[in-house]
């Protein structure tokens, strides 16, 4: 049947005939003096013979065309013949990208902004057409086709006027064009427009329609607002320069972006905390949005509590939700004014308890990556992670309590890849310079602690080991937390690893190479105290590892200069260094071998006798031919000093 309907349209010129109902309705074309054929064909073939009768019969009239006059293509024949390319641009074999060459969608794009005012054939003419170009625009081309068409799409804002709440028509025309504005912003050239547009004309009124549009009891219209509110922060957050920096002027302009009227300002005096409803009243938008969005996350959670993620509606507001925290500092700052963390906790106990009461992981879920508990969960963790981004306030909320749910619910989370990954971003945030954080880290909840399963995890290498090594090197600076990092084997794995040329952390992200650099910097924290730089002297040095661990041994050698200089290994490896290294690793061994001969009369003659001396000098006349090395000539020289001084 749809093959069938495709061949009709192709037979009956459908397309063509469309396009030009499609600009005539543009452009309001009025037909003047529009001839019509008034006969037959066959009977024009004697048209001698008519004539001939007509001349001899003075009441025979013969008359070839008549004159008559077309109106323009009415709204309700543009809005049948956009749901007729609604409806078949659904069939498998639809020609979509050959339709689009032939500028079918950039024209019906054209008829999506059509206005005469405030007119209900304007809400039905424009709720057709997005709905036809919603459809078509999951092809890339269709989208780059109309992500181009820049009047058309500054048009389409322009819609955005309406404060009210409209009637049914004029709100599903809102919801189709809040649809259609959301596939289109994945273009970099439509969130370019959009986001310029908005920085100069539009931003307040399509603010307000989007706010008019979560508050509203219509759960299309909301899934809509926020579906194109999350594709907005998107763009912002991926938005780049022409080199391939961030661009961080559309996160500056949401953030600050503040309403454009003001009202019930007295309301808002002393932290906006003396409303008269007795709530906040936000004073810039992403507060608002932050607000309304957090209503509907506790509202919908409390109606089915761990089994939310079964309903769309709070996934899209989860989703929602993360972005928004994500691309706005003021919106994370609200939420921990709002008590968010608590909000979120509270969620995280639920559906641990929630999955306590299933058993065992492994026993109970067979299929765990389509477990709606599971899946909640997921949600949850991204927006926790999300809420705590540069925001200390809000790491430091949920450092309260977090730390039980987080180790009861730790193996659940290592059932999928994707709830590993999340929690291992979130600890990555969680502990990205939080001293609070670090404390939690530690804290030992049924006989676990999350340090000690990360350092499991990281022991066990595999496509988690790059993540785990960097929570725990931002955890080192915590004494207990450094405690529990070098009691546990992860150091040894690691060695053992390398020695063995790297079999074991093949399969981390980045490769080996990612996995020894990850090490590596991990050691480097540890060497920075006493207890870790004595452990990481303690292991027996592999092959290769000289250079990479170079940093690690700068700072072991201000704490353990006894260790060093009974070492003919690690002398070796600091004079290696300053013979044959690059300029940065020149710089770190001339730190460790002045760290050891400083006030130590011993210690100079130690390096003396192991030819230190001379490896510095041929480090000082190789950098001296070097340009920009000013420094590591400095560091040289007043180690040449200090090691010729008695």
């Amino acid at each position: 049947m749809e093959n069938d309907i495709i061949q009709q349209i192709k037979n009956t010129d459908f397309l063509d005939s469309s396009l030009h109902l499609f600009i005539d309705f543009c452009n309001e074309k009025e037909y003047q003096n529009y001839l019509k054929p008034n006969v037959p064909l066959s009977a024009l073939e004697r048209r001698s013979e008519l004539e001939v009768r007509a001349q001899k019969n003075g009441d025979v009239r013969f008359f070839p065309t008549v004159e008559v006059i077309q109106p323009s293509p009415t709204a309700d024949l543009v809005v049948a013949l956009a749901d007729v390319l609604h409806n078949v641009s659904a069939f498998k074999g639809c020609p979509v990208e050959w339709w689009n060459e032939q500028g079918i969608y950039r024209i019906l794009f054209r008829c999506a902004s059509w206005s005469r005012g405030k007119n209900p054939e304007s809400d039905r003419v424009r709720a057709a057409s997005c709905r036809a170009l919603v459809a078509a625009a999951s092809h890339k081309c269709v989208r780059a086709s109309l992500a181009a068409t820049k009047d058309c799409l500054v048009n389409l804002l322009l819609t955005f006027t309406s404060a009210e709440e409209g009637d049914r028509d004029e709100l599903t025309a809102r919801m189709q064009t809040l649809l259609l504005l959301a596939s289109l912003l994945t273009e970099r050239s439509a969130s370019n427009t959009v986001w310029n547009e908005l920085r100069e004309t539009q931003a307040t009124p399509f603010f307000r329609l989007l706010t008019l549009s979560l508050q509203s009891d219509d759960d299309e219209l909301k899934d809509a607002a926020m579906y194109c509110l999350t594709q907005l922060n998107k763009s912002a957050l991926n938005k780049k320069h022409a080199d391939k920096t961030n661009d961080e002027t559309c996160k500056v302009f949401l953030n600050d972006l503040k309403f454009g009227n003001q009202q019930a300002l007295s309301a808002r005096s002393g932290a906006g905390d003396t409303g008269t409803d007795g709530d906040c009243q936000p004073e810039y938008v992403c507060e608002e949005l932050c607000k309304l969005l957090i209503y509907h996350f506790q509202d919908m959670f409390d109606k089915k509590k761990s089994l939310a993620s079964q309903d769309n509606l709070w996934i899209r507001v989860c989703s929602c939700l993360s972005s928004l925290l994500s691309v706005s500092l003021r919106s994370r700052l609200y939420g921990v004014h709002r008590q968010f963390p608590r909000v979120l906790l509270a969620a995280l106990q639920s559906v641990r308890d929630q999955l306590s009461l299933q058993g065992k992981p492994v026993d109970v879920i067979r299929n765990a990556n389509h477990d709606p508990v599971l899946n909640t969960l997921y949600w949850l963790l991204t927006t926790i992670n999300c809420s705590m981004l540069e925001c200390k306030s809000a790491k430091e909320s949920f450092a309260d309590n977090i730390t039980g749910s987080l180790n009861k619910l730790w193996p659940w989370c290592m059932m999928t890849e994707q709830l590993r990954n999340t929690i291992l971003h979130l600890l990555i945030t969680f502990t990205n310079d939080c001293p609070k954080a670090w404390a939690c880290m530690c804290a030992c909840v049924g006989g676990r602690s999350l340090v000690g399963e990360l350092c499991a995890l990281a022991a066990r290498s595999g496509a988690a080991l790059l993540r785990a090594l960097r929570i725990l090197r931002q955890c080192v600076p915590h004494h207990h937390c450094r405690a529990i990092i070098l009691k546990s084997d992860v150091l040894s794995c690691m060695n053992k690893a390398w020695s063995r040329g790297g079999r074991c952390a093949r399969g981390a992200e980045g490769g080996a190479c990612g996995g020894w650099g990850a090490w590596a910097r991990l050691c480097e924290a540890l060497a920075r105290h006493a207890d870790g730089g004595g452990a990481l002297l303690a292991l027996v040095a592999p092959r290769g590892a000289a250079a990479r661990l170079l940093p690690a041994l700068a700072h072991a050698a201000h704490h353990h200069r006894a260790a060093f200089l009974q070492s003919p290994e690690l002398l070796e490896i600091l004079s290696a260094a300053l013979l044959t290294g690059n300029i940065s690793e020149v710089v770190l061994a001339a730190r460790a071998v002045w760290a050891l001969a400083a006030n130590n009369h011993r210690a100079k003659l130690v390096l003396r006798s192991a030819g230190m001396v001379s490896a510095v000098q041929s480090a000082l006349q190789r950098v001296r031919r070097e340009p920009h090395s000013s420094q590591a000539l400095e560091l040289l020289t007043y180690t040449h000093t200090v090691l010729h001084a008695t």
